[in-house]
């Protein structure tokens, strides 16, 4: 193990930086506006210098390959491109000292309380509606507000167990929300794997710098979903609801399910009898207690929700209403997501929480309030006008970008409809390095955040997914676009230091339990029937083609061979050779 020095800023790391320039206008996470390394980095900086360019390139071509052995990837479907992209890491982290963390740490708890019990309201007595607290059309008019799930109450309680809010810096170095995930958040995974790869080509970097471990966040969420199982006795058996291979988080679905211990399952392995859900296995039907739902909710009952989807599970919403199975998120947690509602937090967390509002949102106006309507019609050019609610069919608009036709346009369909749209404030993202051609590089960043709640309260996960934009002159941060991705690097309280860092020990566990034939769904034995039935199919056409060539080539070639003929027959009758086929190489 090379040695670490304790000095501040090594020649090396000079030279990794000398082409670092930041912009002048934004916080950066390595600099201080003096130009000098943040504290926290330092002891980072100096091992990577003492690794030089050289090493740090070879580790990051390890990373690649990792990640391409472990199948890391993001589906992106589009017109144009490979719709399977390469998951892509940079290996340098974002580095958070843990007083700051602590804090940010406070208002995630906070803010998934907040949302919970706002689901708890809007699908139950909506005080918040009667009180005047959020408009009628907040809710009424969002077609992500599920009326089929009014008066459901999940399990234990939680609307949300699985929660995730996307962070970014002002230019003063304060954490803002952009944006809450409380459908089906995603990026956890992804994040584990980033923890898994960085850790592993950083191990001194990572031990060092006393990485507070992300192990204990995956075991809070795995018991927080075993626990909202119905039935009290026996071994609680969790699903994990994908829709499929062709999702773009796919490989989290199946990484997540391997490393939680859960069956991985698509809506057609499901089947609801007598009020009651159940997989369909080898031995039979085998009922299941809690799914966790990687599928939108629109989708997730064809019977009640979108008759038209075949990615569901017919029935499911009224197994939900008997009580017999829990679904996490549960049904209509969605209707929160909305960029609308990020106008209205403050005044929601006194309301229901009886707080003050710790993780404050990004400024935000509702176009459905006539006030904050005049605000963003007049204010359109500093503006970004995204739509009011999930499920609305628009990308967000930077009113800088747009000419003054153009414009004029925007202001037209935001009077048509103005409860379908908000103006938002234009961030100046922070910036971070990325390793670009032998030297640091300043990108835009946007951090993902984890929250699980549980019986004991809300975990917060130490660290998160940071997305990193393609370039500096980037303004959307989005995985969907390009960029790569980061370990996020929460350090330990010094004076409560963790102990030496590890993998995670579910996934090592995980790789040990052999598969029960009762948990190979009947879907997935018939789909490896049937490739099974072709593949031998495939060879054995194979094989007969080898011997009708042997019999072609050479000296011994006859066209009036016997055999020669039987093979060509036998061949044209397996579908192998089409009759024109046949008839060339019989004559």
């Amino acid at each position: 193990m090379s040695t670490i020095p304790t000095h501040s800023a090594a020649p090396g790391f000079q030279r990794l930086t000398a082409h670092y320039q930041p912009p002048d206008d934004s916080h950066d996470e390595l600099l201080t506006p003096g130009r000098e390394p943040r504290t926290h980095w330092r002891p980072l900086l100096d091992s990577l210098a003492n690794l030089g360019p050289g090493e740090i390139r070879r580790r990051e071509e390890s990373a690649v390959r990792i990640l391409r052995e472990h199948g890391a990837t993001y589906h992106v479907h589009g017109e144009d491109g490979d719709p399977v992209r390469p998951w892509e890491l940079d290996l340098l982290p974002l580095l958070v000292p843990a007083a700051e963390w602590r804090v940010v740490e406070q208002g995630l708890a906070q803010r998934a309380r907040l949302l919970n019990a706002l689901l708890e309201d809007i699908y139950g007595p909506q005080r918040t509606l009667r009180e005047g607290v959020l408009p009628p059309a907040m809710v009424h008019a969002n077609p992500a507000f599920l009326r089929s799930c009014h008066g459901l109450r999940p399990s234990k309680g939680l609307h949300l167990v699985r929660y995730a809010v996307d962070l970014a810096r002002s230019p003063d170095g304060q954490w803002w929300a952009l944006s809450d995930r409380s459908q089906a958040p995603s990026g956890a995974g992804y994040s584990l794997e980033n923890r898994v790869v960085a850790s592993q080509l950083l191990p001194n970097e990572f031990y060092l710098s006393q990485v507070r471990q992300v192990a204990p966040f995956f075991d809070a969420e795995r018991q927080a979903l075993r626990r909202l199982a119905p039935r009290p006795e026996g071994e609680p058996h969790v699903v994990m609801l994908t829709p499929g291979p062709r999702s773009e988080t796919y490989f989290e679905h199946a990484f997540l399910a391997g490393h939680q211990g859960f069956t991985l399952v698509e809506g057609e392995d499901l089947t609801v009898r007598d009020e009651r859900v159940f997989l369909k296995t080898l031995e039979g039907l085998r009922p299941v207690d809690v799914i966790v739902r990687r599928v939108d909710e629109h989708y997730c009952d064809p019977l009640e929700l979108d008759a038209t989807s075949c990615l569901g599970v017919p029935g499911l919403v009224h197994a939900v209403r008997a009580r017999t199975v829990a679904v996490a998120n549960a049904l209509g947690s969605g209707a929160v997501e909305g960029a609308s509602l990020l106008a209205f937090f403050p005044s929601l967390c006194r309301f229901l929480l009886g707080e003050q509002l710790l993780l404050p949102s990004i400024a935000t106006w509702w176009c459905g309030q006539a006030r904050e309507m005049s605000y963003v019609l007049e204010n359109l050019e500093s503006l970004v006008i995204k739509p009011a609610f999930p499920g609305l069919k628009r990308q967000p608009v930077a009113g800088s970008r747009l000419s003054a036709a153009d414009r004029d346009k925007l202001r037209a369909r935001i009077q048509d409809n103005p409860s379908e749209f908000v103006g938002q404030e234009q961030v100046r993202l922070s910036t971070t390095p990325v390793w670009e051609q032998g030297v640091f590089a300043p990108r835009p960043l946007v951090l993902r955040a984890f929250v699980v709640l549980g019986d004991a309260g809300a975990t917060v996960m130490p660290g998160g997914l940071t997305r990193v934009a393609p370039s500096r002159d980037d303004a959307l941060v989005s995985s969907r676009t390009g960029g790569a991705s980061k370990d996020t690097w929460v350090l330990a309280d010094p004076e409560h230091p963790e102990p030496p860092a590890s993998l995670p020990r579910a996934r090592r566990r995980s790789a040990r339990v052999p598969l029960q034939a009762g948990e190979v769904a009947s879907r997935v034995a018939d789909n490896l029937f049937w490739m099974g039935r072709y593949a031998e199919r495939i060879e054995d056409g194979g094989r007969l083609l080898r011997c009708a060539l042997q019999r072609l080539a050479g000296e011994n070639f006859q066209t009036d061979n016997p055999e020669l003929s039987g093979l060509t027959a036998l061949l044209r009758h397996l579908g192998v050779l089409s009759e024109r086929s046949g008839a060339r190489v019989g004559a």
